[in-house]
């Protein structure tokens, strides 16, 4: 047998291996190729429609409703309005403007002057108390009242009283919190009021007339089935007593339970929820034995921490008894105060403001509370509708009671001594609130005309 043609054993096994190796790399390179751009195309898709986690700083663009579930187009999937004259009904649009209202962000913008505004006249209004009433009770300036909230890439559709209620028609909304969220619930039902043609069908089912010493209203629009409730709660968690040493009672607040009428939030079909301007008073701040949980009294606990916790056994409430898909829930955040010198209890004021804070710092104000509010949200399994009017708020110095929160008796000179830069006149800048409700009722297919 010859020897010119043989390979030696050892080099054929080489270049066996390596042809193996040529393979195999081919094979990688054409699998690569093959699977790469699906995954590129399914992230692209993931990326523009789940909203990124909430950042406090600075915000960027997102769904037009901030939530902790997913794309207002997930939520509210009925078509766009023409935001230059927004129609009542849910028209047909081009997916260009329906795209402009997926990536708006309601939140970020500017108050702009319009005639059009206030949406329900000065004094018009049967349900609104003393302590907002601010023309009937003095107040002479009126320019406060025609500024619109335009937020930077759309505009919010233009309230309309009946689409509302026919949203409602049949369900219950009520708004659980604080006095900022009774200023709220005056505010919608004046919103409404305003635009019934029979409004004696629009009545307290208890004849109970709105005063701040009552914490529970439930008001009934007769021609639409529907309700629109109070509930105060100023903490979400339960308010308590405790006997000291020396046999007096002091308050305490168990932040791991919920509120004892959060029986009346179960019957709901949209809840607005809030709390936070009672976080910073006396005691609540203070923190000295006033924190429990279970049966343990805080000696000394740290307000914001116990805020935290207060908000995370309110979440674990929502997750146990909202089914989602069923009802439709909202959390307000927190609202601007604007006392100059001071604060509530210390000569704090705010008259004589007739405009908005239109540039500088304060615009970027941005309290802590705000961030452990988006926090907990995100955490939360049940879809929340942040209603984040902290920004919006920053501008408006103008719009608070300041000295005008009791009625004028004749003859008697206006105090300037205590003056109210926390709420808001009514009309006023919780109609603003409201408009951002009726915005996500007037997308949500749940809540759509019949």
């Amino acid at each position: 047998m010859g020897n010119g043609n043989f390979i030696p054993q050892k080099t054929r096994y080489t270049l066996t291996i390596l042809l193996l190796i040529v393979l195999f790399l081919f094979s990688l390179f054409l699998f690569s190729k093959r699977t790469l751009e699906p995954s590129v195309s399914i992230y692209q898709h993931s990326f523009s429609f789940s909203p990124k986690p909430l950042n406090s700083s600075t915000h960027h663009p997102i769904p037009s409703i901030s939530s902790n579930a997913s794309s207002i187009d997930d939520q509210l999937p009925a078509p766009a309005p023409d935001y230059q004259n927004p129609p009542p009904d849910n028209d047909t649009v081009d997916n260009g403007e329906k795209k402009k209202r997926v990536m708006c962000d309601l939140y970020t913008g500017t108050w702009v002057k319009d005639q059009g505004y206030p949406i329900y006249k000065p004094g018009s209004c049967p349900y609104v108390d003393e302590a907002f009433d601010c023309q009937t009770n003095g107040r002479k300036d009126s320019e406060y009242l025609r500024w619109r909230w335009k937020p930077d890439g759309c505009d919010l559709p233009r309230f309309n009283a009946s689409n509302f209620l026919e949203r409602l028609r049949g369900k219950r909304l009520t708004l659980v919190g604080d006095s900022m969220n009774r200023n709220q619930f005056e505010s919608i039902l004046c919103l409404l009021h305003d635009g019934l043609t029979n409004k004696s069908k629009m009545y307290e089912v208890h004849g109970h007339k709105i005063t701040k010493g009552r914490g529970y209203f439930v008001f009934k629009f007769e021609d639409y089935n529907c309700t629109v409730e109070f509930v105060r709660s100023h903490f979400l968690v339960k308010e308590g007593t405790r006997i000291n040493g020396q046999g007096n009672s002091n308050p305490t607040l168990s932040i791991d339970t919920i509120d004892k009428s959060s029986g009346r939030w179960k019957r709901a079909d949209i809840l607005v929820f809030n709390t936070g301007h009672w976080w910073v008073h006396g005691k609540t701040a203070r923190g000295i034995n006033y924190y429990k949980e279970g049966d343990y009294l805080y000696p000394k606990f740290d307000s914001i921490e116990a805020y935290r916790r207060a908000l995370k056994t309110w979440a674990k409430w929502i997750d146990k008894n909202i089914e989602p898909g069923k009802k439709l829930v909202f959390y307000r955040g927190y609202s601007s105060a604007h006392f100059r010198g001071g604060d509530w209890n210390s000569g704090g004021s705010c008259n004589g403001e007739t405009e908005p804070i239109l540039s500088g710092a304060f615009l970027e104000t941005y309290p802590l509370k705000m961030k452990i509010v988006e926090e907990v949200i995100q955490e939360i399994k049940v879809p929340v509708t942040l209603l984040n009017v902290t920004r919006l708020t920053n501008f408006r110095k103008d719009g608070h009671p300041s000295i005008y929160g009791k009625t004028l008796t004749e003859g008697k000179k206006i105090s300037t001594r205590r003056q109210d830069c926390s709420h808001w006149c009514l009309p006023g800048v919780p109609d603003t609130w409201n408009e951002l409700i009726y915005a996500t009722l007037f997308y949500n297919e749940q809540f759509s005309r019949e």
